[in-house]
């Protein structure tokens, strides 16, 4: 798929909130308008919830909220299709 909006690449970063606050501003924007960014973030979603939650696990052990550290075969083993499409990939 080629990519005709040079802003699409930063629909990744805008989910795991790494654009500075102007950046996430002007991808808002710019977003809100554009299709191809739009299923960029549909696209991506999944795999930026499965961080964000990931990171919430590894924050909370750091503050010893936790009793094992988390894993991320523990983690990724809730969504096995995840596992069964990198062993084919």
């Amino acid at each position: 798929m080629t990519d005709d909006c040079p802003h699409v690449i930063s629909a990744g970063s805008y989910l795991l909130e790494m654009l500075t606050p102007e950046e996430t501003a002007e991808f808002r924007l710019h977003s809100a308008h554009c299709l191809q960014c739009q299923r960029e973030i549909v696209a991506l979603t999944p795999g930026a919830l499965f961080l964000q939650e990931l990171r919430a696990d590894i924050l909370a052990c750091e503050q010893n909220l936790c009793d094992a550290p988390p894993l991320l075969s523990t983690v990724a083993a809730r969504e096995l299709r995840w596992l069964r499409d990198c062993s084919t990939a």
